[in-house]
């Protein structure tokens, strides 16, 4: 089953969010994306299987 976490960020902290997502979820990570809002802050959707080996 795949899974999708939420996260805000300013644009300075997303590469710090970005690697985070990478170092948790490793080969389970599907998709990230990013989207802009208007006053400037970013969601970073991270979807990732929530069973690993399968």
């Amino acid at each position: 089953m795949e899974l999708t976490v939420r996260r805000k960020a300013f644009l300075e902290e997303l590469s710090k969010v970005v690697d985070e997502a990478v170092e948790t979820y490793g080969t389970r990570l599907r998709q990230i994306e990013i989207m802009e809002d208007s006053k400037g802050c970013y969601t970073v959707l991270i979807t990732y299987d929530s069973e690993s080996g399968r």
